[in-house]
This record gives C-alpha cells, sequence and structure tokens, in this order.
C-alpha cells in the first residue's frame, strides 16, 4: 500500500478551469465555487405603492379562469402630468385581457375596454416623441392604444408572430406567408399588409428557411429564420437583406433573447450567442439531456441572465413535481452570461416569461403550462416550487484518474445539515447523511478502482462547501 492520497472538491463549477471534477449530471443545486440552492418560483407579488413596499398578489383568483395563458408588462408616461404609469396585462383562457395599474394600491384586475383575442396578443411597447403607445395583434385583430387614447381596432391585417420597431419604421414577421417581412414607416401600423408608398414587404426566399423573430439589436435590424439570421438594411424604402449565420440545426424562435451585449438562442444541439457578428456556441453542454424535440420551448432575459424554459430527459426514474402529471416542459436553465455558470431547475413546466423592471424593482415573471397554471409566478431565490420544496441533486464523474485499485477510508464534509452523500462504485453504494452544520467525518473501507460522487437533499437551504475524500492506492 502506498501512502495517503486525497481527492478534493472545493470548487463545484465546471467553467473553473482550474476546476478537476467534472460534474455528470445536477439539478435544483447552482454549482459555482460552493454547491449552493438553486432559485426557484412562487407566486408574484408587487408593492402596493411607491411609498408602501409591502407586496401583494394581483387579485387572479378573483378572475373567472382557470388559466393565465400570458402575460405582458409595459409602461406609460403621461408629459400633461409628468406622470409613469407601469401596466400589467393578464390573457386568460376566458380570451379577455386584463389590467392592473402597478403602484396604484390596489390589487384588482380590470377587463381592458372589453378586449377579447382568439389567441395570447403578441405586444410590442414603442415611444413617438412623448408619446408610449402599445400595439397587441392576434389571430384575429390588431389593437393599437396610445396614451391618453382608448384603443383601437385595425382591421385586416396578417396574423403577426412577432414585431420590432427601428427608426420610426414597424417591421413584422407573420404566420403566412411565413417568408415575407412587412414593413410601415411613420409608426403607421394601420398599413402592415398593404403596399403603399410608406409600406411594404420583403420577401427572403433562400435557405434559412421561414422568418420567425425580428428584433432591434444594437440599432440595426436582425430576423431570425429556421435556420440562420439574417439583416436587414433599411434606409428611406431602400432595403437589402444579407445572410449572417446559417444553423445546422433548427432555431427554437421563443428561445430567442436579447442578454446584455449578446443575443441568446437554442437549436437542437445546444445554446447559443450572437453579438450582431459572430454566432458562438457557449460551453453549457446540455445535449444529452436534450429530447429529439423542443417545441413549447420559452427565454427571456434580464440584466445579464438568461432564463430558458425547456423540455430535459434527465434519465433516470425520478418523478420530480410537474413530472408525476402531464407536462410540455420540465425545467428552468438559467445562466449568467458574464461567466456561462449555469443552474438548472427542474420540475416546473414554464409556459412563458416575462422580465419587469420599473424603478423599484425587478422581477422575471412566469406563466406555466401544467402545474399552478391558473397562477401568475416569479423566479425567487428560495429553492422551492411555491409550498414544495425542490429536490436538489448533484453526480460527480469518475473522482479518479488512474484504474489502480484503492482504498477509500474517510469522507470529510463542510456542509449544511440533512445531505445525503452517496459514494458509489463497482455497482454499489455506500450513504451518509450530514449531521449538523460544518465539519462531518464518516470513516469506512472501501476496496475499488473507480468511485462516484452523488448528493441529494430535500432542503430548501442546503449548502456544500468542500469534500475531501482518502485514500490509499495500491
Amino acid at each position: 500500500m502506498k501512502e495517503k492520497k486525497q481527492i478534493e472538491i472545493n470548487n463545484f463549477n465546471n467553467f473553473n478551469t482550474s476546476n478537476k471534477i467534472n460534474t455528470e449530471k445536477f439539478y435544483n443545486f447552482l454549482p459555482i465555487e460552493n454547491l449552493n440552492s438553486s432559485l426557484g418560483v412562487d407566486v408574484a407579488k408587487f408593492p402596493k405603492t411607491y411609498d408602501d413596499l409591502t407586496e401583494v398578489e394581483l387579485g387572479i383568483d378573483d378572475l373567472n379562469i382557470n388559466s393565465v395563458c400570458g402575460v405582458t408588462y409595459f409602461k406609460m408616461y403621461f408629459p400633461t402630468s409628468q406622470n409613469t404609469q407601469h401596466r400589467l396585462l393578464i390573457y386568460g383562457d376566458d380570451n379577455k385581457v386584463y389590467i392592473n395599474q402597478l403602484f396604484s394600491g390596489s390589487p384588482i384586475l380590470l377587463w381592458l375596454f372589453n378586449l377579447q383575442f382568439n389567441s395570447p396578443p403578441v405586444c410590442l411597447a414603442y415611444k413617438t416623441d412623448d408619446t408610449d403607445s402599445i400595439i397587441l395583434t392576434s389571430s384575429d385583430k390588431m389593437i393599437v392604444w396610445h396614451t391618453n387614447y382608448s384603443p383601437y381596432e385595425i382591421e385586416n391585417v396578417p396574423i403577426i408572430t412577432s414585431m420590432c420597431m427601428n427608426d420610426e419604421v414597424l417591421f413584422c414577421t407573420i404566420k403566412d406567408p411565413a417568408f415575407k417581412i412587412w414593413y410601415a414607416t411613420n409608426f403607421d401600423a394601420e398599413s402592415v399588409g398593404q403596399v403603399t408608398p410608406v409600406s411594404g414587404y420583403i420577401s427572403l426566399e433562400d435557405d434559412l428557411g421561414y422568418s420567425r423573430k425580428i428584433l432591434t439589436f444594437n440599432e440595426d435590424i436582425y430576423v431570425f429564420r429556421d435556420y440562420g439570421i439574417s439583416k436587414i438594411n433599411y434606409i428611406k424604402n431602400d432595403i437589402t437583406v444579407s445572410q449572417i449565420y446559417l444553423s445546422n440545426t433548427k432555431i427554437y424562435t421563443d428561445t430567442v433573447s436579447i442578454c446584455g451585449n449578446v443575443i441568446m438562442f437554442m437549436t437542437k444541439d445546444g445554446i447559443y450567442s450572437f453579438n450582431g457578428v459572430k454566432v458562438t456556441k457557449t460551453d453549457i453542454d446540455i445535449r444529452n439531456l436534450l429530447p429529439d424535440s423542443n417545441e413549447y420551448t420559452a427565454a427571456a432575459s434580464l440584466g445579464q441572465k438568461y432564463y430558458l424554459a425547456l423540455r430535459l430527459n434527465f434519465n433516470d426514474d425520478k418523478t420530480i413535481l410537474c413530472e408525476s402529471g402531464n407536462y410540455l416542459n420540465n425545467a428552468l436553465v438559467v445562466i449568467d452570461i458574464t461567466n456561462f455558470s449555469y443552474q438548472i431547475i427542474r420540475g416546473v413546466d414554464i409556459k412563458s416569461l416575462l422580465p419587469v423592471k420599473t424603478e423599484v424593482f425587478e422581477k422575471m415573471l412566469v406563466t406555466f403550462n401544467s402545474m399552478n397554471n391558473s397562477k401568475l409566478g416569479q423566479i425567487v431565490e428560495t429553492s422551492s416550487c411555491f409550498e414544495n420544496s425542490l429536490p436538489k441533486y448533484w453526480m460527480s464523474s469518475e473522482l479518479s484518474d488512474s484504474f489502480n485499485t484503492k482504498m477509500f477510508t474517510k469522507l470529510a464534509i463542510y456542509a449544511s445539515e440533512n445531505i445525503t452523500f452517496n459514494l458509489i462504485y463497482d455497482d454499489k453504494n455506500m450513504s451518509f447523511s450530514t449531521y449538523k452544520n460544518g465539519l462531518n467525518e464518516f470513516c469506512f473501507k472501501i476496496l475499488c478502482k473507480q468511485i462516484k460522487l452523488e448528493i441529494l437533499s430535500n432542503e430548501s437551504e442546503a449548502s456544500v462547501k468542500k469534500i475531501v475524500i482518502d485514500y490509499y492506492e495500491y
């Protein structure tokens, strides 16, 4: 027997090049320097007023709806009173649009001007001079609402799938034919779908596929297609289009989101960033968890974080929260683009995400496909899904570089209590549970060539700071 050696884990971040321990699988843990609890979801709450920051829920339970199908945030500035109103729109499965004015002291949701849509509306808030406006368009109608005026309806407009405004020009992708990009100058939404001196369309028929989402980024206009990215150059009705990127796999449209100084998106083979010039595949390797299809993916960004709701195949026999029933998505991946560390929240079936940022708070709001679909949620620091704690899991790859026979003798853990540690070897398992906060030590004898470490916890707040395993190599 040779001298005693140690395997030390004091950094759980796979993207730190000095870290020699690779993670095989994890969820509901945040693996950075320490192994901490992940984010979670809870009921969305908002401050009563600017002076009273006590948070209250919106009165969604008072509405005659079974499901929250969509949510939109926008603000309107009133130059006469020099007052800014923050407004939240809720679209329910009764097809009605409800509104709440944040900071008004009231959680009541009112039916907005008797508006109804056949499907959740696509929305675009924009400013003309000192006037804030919003466009809501669905499969049956377009509504335009300017500050100080009642909303009005525009008829005979194509079904719009996305919109952006650039230099007083409105650009739209449409459902059919999806290769056309409609534009209208001077903020003239009424002209969309008509060829006039101030409006028209661009036809993008090439190998990049249909046009799915259009957005303004760094004052330029980009169209995300099924299999690539196009750039539109528009100068006084003089239009040119250039291909920026060709993808080998289909881009999931609803994952496209501006995050900091890049646009993030996902395809069937991974997560990418685009800086306006170059597309770069991130080091976030979740390909082994991706199923063949992820058609219900959705994403949004807040600050330097990219929030991606999707379906993952964790390849185990566990059913975590929403997985016990019918679900479309079962995970949320939250990526910090400053260092591309990330966490995976498992067990939540998120339908859509909406960032809300005011002078007082910023939140990421979420709606749900299955469990909790009658609620409006928000991302929270507590690692739970409403009243349910999120079960946490982390598993290492093989801890030893060599295949020589070893005698493992001691496990020292610096962690919070009620965390289970499993040493897995030769189809066997030895389990330990921490009994206090801080240093926990366990002695044993395990003779094997390779060993893995598995960490589990049902605690809302769980933390592991350092692990040391003693062994002798033969």
